[in-house]
């Protein structure tokens, strides 16, 4: 932290809760810290499956009886109805994703590390999701579910095959993005139902000059 001090470190969202080591060097917290969900791949499908919130279990259930079919994508930032639908859910709710662009140069410059998982039901598309693969992580980036596919719970089969898919390509977590209960409680529940743990990250500090 002192190096990153002299490298002329200003401001900084710290990933772990250590507000005594960042108060030692001169830095003052203005945010406090945020929640994620991170899901633990490591365990087995059977023992996953186990962990999950029964109703989140029944709706997986649920999911798996309707025969939805999977199809995977490695996206290299070509257009996709995901991003489409997508935006208009985030006006419609009146939040700013990150921007598609940025998305599609990721997709573009690191390749297979951007996987779109796709829902259909009797040939039509009625969910899908965009994982971004980060070393032993992969993050659940962008998200969106059809009228039917939330009558078929294909939100659930997503999550529960994208986090097995993970897990075969040697992921150790699933990181699910930020829990707010206060905002967006359902999607709190969602997320955190799958099994995945709540993860305190440290805020966001900025340095204090003369400190």
């Amino acid at each position: 932290m002192r190096d990153l001090r002299r490298d002329g470190l200003r401001v900084f969202n710290a990933e772990h809760d250590r507000p005594q080591t960042y108060k030692a060097t001169g830095f003052r917290q203005i945010l406090t810290p945020a929640h994620m969900a991170q899901w633990d791949l490591r365990p087995s499908v059977q023992d996953r499956r186990t962990a999950m919130h029964p109703k989140w279990r029944n709706q997986l259930r649920k999911a798996e009886a309707c025969n939805l079919t999977i199809r995977e994508l490695a996206w290299d930032g070509a257009p996709h109805p995901l991003f489409t639908h997508a935006s208009a859910l985030a006006q419609r709710r009146q939040y700013k994703p990150l921007p598609t662009a940025l998305l599609a140069a990721f997709a573009n410059l690191a390749r297979n590390c951007a996987l779109i998982f796709e829902a259909h039901d009797k040939g039509l598309m009625v969910a899908a999701i965009l994982v971004l693969r980060h070393g032993p992580t992969a993050t659940y980036q962008t998200a969106w579910t059809s009228a039917q596919g939330r009558i078929c719970h294909a939100h659930n089969f997503l999550l529960s095959h994208s986090a097995n898919r993970l897990a075969t390509l040697g992921h150790q977590t699933f990181d699910l993005g930020l829990v707010e209960t206060d905002h967006a409680a359902t999607i709190a529940r969602f997320k955190l139902r799958t099994g995945a743990r709540l993860h305190r990250l440290g805020g966001t500090w900025v340095a204090i000059p003369g400190l």
